[in-house]
């Protein structure tokens, strides 16, 4: 899969494309529906499967000084993502306030037609974009009898009859629901980072845990709790049980994600670690003291055994 990351006045040599637009956080399963519908278009027709994303969501450019946005997906995340589902070529575009301005015809003219070559656009079926999001499915069709390229849509995907979408993903995972959020991105939810030193605490608890460092500021943590889990190191999953949260028990005050890895005693530190949430055990507790909070881990460890036992992630259980 090729990559151009730029402005769409810099995109050269892109001609003969199925493409679709869109942010596409998280890369969800009605996303996945577009990619291999342009994918399936695009070689039935000889053509190169083009995704045109942006480096920013629009959100964060149109309303300045908003909170940022927690997202689903990085950057690095999404591109692995595409590049897993067969795309030939993502086009990443720096969503600044002149794009914003432009409006929906002369983005289809100038930048889809015009620097992209596109023959075939592949949607959403509420697709909109331009100035204001003024343009549609409807625009998109009128301006293809002049421009020479045709339109398809594609349906809503529904899980449990609910359109599955970014915005309610972000929803579920805030809300700790992730084993919902696996029903609608057909995998897990997972955080990535480094393995950091911590205090120390897990070991002497005769629990140690793996402190996962350096995760991007702009990505979405599932709500406080502890969870069942992998943990992912070296390209191998292992079963976890992985607590986000404060620490009430110690008064800390900064959020950490950590995870014990189950029968694991390797050590991983300065490591890449990507946690993998199966679902949410309870939320956060203060105990008064450490063997209390010793005994619930112990807990917490044979519910996470189990469950990850019953999904078949744990293939024998001492």
């Amino acid at each position: 899969m090729e990559i151009f990351r730029g402005s769409w006045s810099e995109f050269t040599d892109v001609r003969d494309s199925v493409i679709t637009v869109g942010f596409f956080d998280g890369l969800h399963l009605g996303h996945r529906a577009i990619l291999d519908h342009v994918i399936s278009a695009a070689r039935a027709q000889a053509l190169r499967s083009v995704v045109l994303t942006f480096a920013q969501h629009p959100r964060q450019v149109l309303s300045a000084g908003a909170a940022p946005l927690a997202l689903l997906t990085t950057l690095d995340e999404k591109l692995e993502l595409l590049r897993d589902a067969g795309v030939d070529l993502v086009l990443v575009m720096d969503f600044d306030h002149g794009l914003s301005q432009m409006s929906a015809p002369d983005f289809v003219q100038i930048v889809l037609k015009g620097r992209i070559g596109m023959r075939k656009i592949v949607i959403g079926y509420n697709h909109g974009f331009g100035k204001q999001r003024m343009g549609d499915r409807e625009t998109l069709i009128a301006m293809s009898r002049n421009l020479a390229f045709s339109v398809d849509v594609v349906n809503p995907m529904r899980v449990n009859d609910a359109i599955v979408s970014s915005t309610s993903i972000r929803e579920l995972v805030a809300d700790g629901q992730v084993a919902r959020v696996t029903e609608r991105l057909g995998r897990y939810y997972a955080v990535r980072g480094t393995v950091v030193q911590g205090r120390g605490r897990g070991k002497r608890l005769h629990w140690p845990t793996a402190n996962l460092g350096g995760v991007t500021e702009h990505k979405l943590l599932p709500r406080d709790g502890i969870y069942a889990g992998l943990a992912k190191v070296g390209g191998e999953a292992h079963p976890a049980a992985i607590s986000s949260g404060f620490n009430p028990t110690f008064h800390e005050g900064k959020h950490s994600l950590e995870a014990h890895l189950l029968e694991f005693d390797r050590d991983i530190y300065r490591q890449h670690l990507e946690l993998l949430f199966v679902e949410r055990i309870r939320s956060e507790k203060k105990f008064t003291s450490e063997e209390e909070l010793s005994s619930q881990i112990a807990e917490d460890v044979a519910t996470v055994r189990a469950m990850l036992k019953t999904r078949g992630l744990i293939r024998q259980v001492p």
